[in-house]
């Protein structure tokens, strides 16, 4: 099971990479995929969801932004390699997590920032970019969430 959690994580933060340099290379104006609901935008962001952290005190950006999400990163895959009888619920979800976050986190220790693409919107009105970390982490939530309320 340590190897599936190893593998979904690095396969999560490859495919991350990719489609994120793929964006930077592509990307130099928004394209319609589904007119009024659905583009590719390239956007940075210097905060975390929906841009919180983005400006404000460098130390209290840091502490959020760099040292809790590693701090959740080395302790997930403490936890994982630590128990014995994790399902391949907990594992796909926690795999999802780590990969996703290593990815943003990735982005945010080499460039300060996080690049997104992914975007949804009826007319003007846009949910905030995202990239396909960001849905990881989100997926992972969720199925653990789901696997503990179901339990």
């Amino acid at each position: 099971m340590r190897k599936l959690f190893l593998l979904l994580a690095f396969t999560v933060f490859v495919l991350d990479r990719v489609t994120k340099l793929l964006a930077v290379k592509f990307l130099t104006k928004p394209v319609s995929i589904i007119p009024d609901f659905f583009s590719l935008t390239l956007a940075e962001n210097r905060g975390a969801a929906f841009s919180i952290f983005s400006s404000g005190n460098q130390a209290v950006r840091f502490f959020f932004l760099i040292v809790i999400p590693v701090a959740v990163v080395c302790w997930i895959v403490f936890y994982v390699f630590r128990r014995r009888n994790l399902s391949l619920v907990e594992i796909v979800s926690l795999s999802f997590i780590t990969g996703g976050a290593l990815g943003n986190l990735f982005d945010r220790i080499l460039n300060g920032k996080v690049v997104d693409f992914i975007d949804f919107h009826i007319g003007a009105h846009h949910y905030p970019t995202f990239n396909v970390a960001d849905v990881a982490v989100s997926f992972g939530c969720l199925l653990l969430l789901y696997k503990y309320v179901k339990s």
